[in-house]
């Protein structure tokens, strides 16, 4: 089996998908959104120079560019972690076949590199080069960047494939590691030491230069990189591998965990497996990624003015604590849809799902909430009290709201399609459902915040949220009556019955 039977499998495997006609508008808008982003990007590469004559004139163009490259990589490896295809995610229709682990693992690999996450950067540094590094070096000095720009972009794909085999064995080492990682570089900042700023300025300043060792450092890396992820993904084969002997994977790569017994009525166990379910899976990931780009743009706005009024100070509040939850919570259990069965079987009762349900919402809505507080706290400290409000009312109210919507919807959604410009999964009923429901739960802090001041809209959104909150053991069980009552159509209609 050669890499062109692999992308011809691959072709043909997309083509034939039930979900190809129907996704077909949304690939096609997808594509026109990637070429105008692409064309975007390539004027940016293109101008770099006349732009950094404007900003900062004292500035060398070429010298700024090389001590912010590795920052850009250390941007783009996350980006590709929560968009791009993991190396592993079609390896399943590979394992019968006569080949040798180390080719599978390659081939995956070759696969999953081609992205748009490579062409995009490829494009960029081609027009920076262009631009920036030929006119100001000389013709061995050029070339060495370019092979050094290149390698940098290939040490992304590869510890991509990495973190993503990593995180499927022990997804702790890599919180750990990369909480380690940014306290270290917020405290090289804060002591006025920027280290990587000049890792990146020695590395590309000496390749620029015709210098062969930061290439032989570059090449060294990327090496290293490609025989651990190498070394990394040919585990994970062995894990799918033993999971398919013992019965206990599952036919897609979003419910892989389900082989770990995780126990009956275990409330933390359940928000876990959402919290795994997020991460490992391309929908979720992109979803909640357009999530934290909206309330990152929303608070930039934000806070780039002197103050605001009460309608913007309530509906930032709303949405940073608020816009996560509703992004995943909307379509509540159709994101267990292709093993809702399991489940229901290894559930206690349908209140342990509830409360599960509202554990993983809860997290969704403070996560942003306390990681934008020390921004607050350092720039408008009078705003921290319409936050709290906000957050208060999210828990107490739209979280109860979105919990009820979820036990609508009767389709499974597909979890490893792209988000973007994605109805699947999205029903007449449901949708109006939904658009109800987020009227209702958005359009009361509107209402209030356009009709009285600042101060009573705060005091009546947060009594509400703690009435919410206080009447919780009542309506989670009312909820889980309503679920229990529902649970064979809901079940018959992932099953697609």
């Amino acid at each position: 089996m050669t890499l062109f039977d692999a992308l011809r499998h691959q072709w043909r495997r997309r083509v034939r998908s039930p979900t190809f006609g129907r996704s077909l508008v949304g690939i096609l808008l997808l594509l026109l959104a990637t070429a105008y982003f692409g064309v975007l990007f390539l004027a940016v590469g293109w101008f770099f120079p006349e732009v950094v004559a404007e900003v900062a004139p004292e500035q060398d163009p070429l010298r700024l560019l090389n001590e912010f490259l590795l920052y850009g990589a250390v941007g783009l490896v996350p980006m590709r972690f929560f968009l791009q295809r993991s190396a592993g995610s079609d390896v399943r229709p590979y394992l019968p076949l006569p080949l040798r682990r180390a080719q599978v693992v390659r081939i995956l690999q070759v696969l999953s590199s081609l992205s748009l996450l490579n062409l995009l950067p490829v494009v960029v540094l081609a027009a920076l080069w262009g631009r920036t590094v030929l006119p100001a070096t000389s013709a061995i000095g050029a070339a060495f960047w370019a092979i050094g720009a290149l390698l940098l972009v290939a040490t992304t794909q590869f510890l991509n494939s990495l973190l993503r085999a990593v995180w499927d064995r022990n997804a702790g080492w890599v919180l750990g590691t990369v909480g380690l990682l940014a306290v270290i570089a917020a405290g090289s900042n804060w002591r006025g030491f920027g280290g990587l700023r000049e890792v990146s300025s020695g590395l590309f300043g000496g390749v620029a230069a015709g210098q062969v060792l930061p290439l032989f450092v570059l090449g060294g890396v990327t090496v290293g990189a490609a025989v651990a992820a190498h070394h990394a993904l040919r585990g994970r084969l062995y894990d799918v591998l033993r999971d398919a002997s013992t019965g206990s994977g599952a036919a897609q790569t979003g419910p892989a965990l389900l082989g770990r017994q995780w126990g009956h009525g275990d409330i933390v166990a359940i928000a876990l497996l959402d919290a795994t379910l997020i991460l490992r899976n391309k929908r979720p990931r992109q979803m909640l990624l357009l999530g934290l780009f909206v309330i990152a743009m929303f608070s930039a706005a934000s806070f780039s003015g002197d103050s605001m009024d009460a309608f913007n100070e309530v509906l930032f509040g709303f949405f940073l604590s608020g816009y996560l939850g509703l992004m995943y919570g909307q379509f509540g259990y159709a994101w267990h849809g292709d093993h809702f069965d399991h489940v229901l079987l290894h559930t206690a009762s349908p209140a342990t799902l509830i409360r599960a349900q509202f554990l993983t919402l809860v997290g969704l809505c403070v996560v942003p909430f306390f990681a934008v507080v020390p921004v607050v706290i350092a720039l408008v400290p009078s705003m921290l009290v319409s936050l709290f409000a906000l957050l208060v009312y999210n828990l107490g109210v739209t979280v109860p709201a979105l919990i009820l919507m979820g036990t609508w919807h009767r389709e499974a959604l597909e979890l490893n399609q792209t988000a973007f410009f994605n109805y699947q999964g999205t029903t007449s009923g449901s949708a109006v459902i939904g658009v109800l429901v987020g009227l209702g739960v958005t359009g009361i802090p509107i209402v209030f915040a356009m009709g009285m001041g600042l101060v009573p809209t705060l005091l009546v959104l947060a009594g509400l949220g703690a009435v919410g909150l206080a009447t919780a053991p009542l309506w989670t069980r009312g909820a889980s009556r309503l679920l229990w009552r529902k649970r064979h159509a809901v079940a018959t209609g992932f099953r697609d019955e």
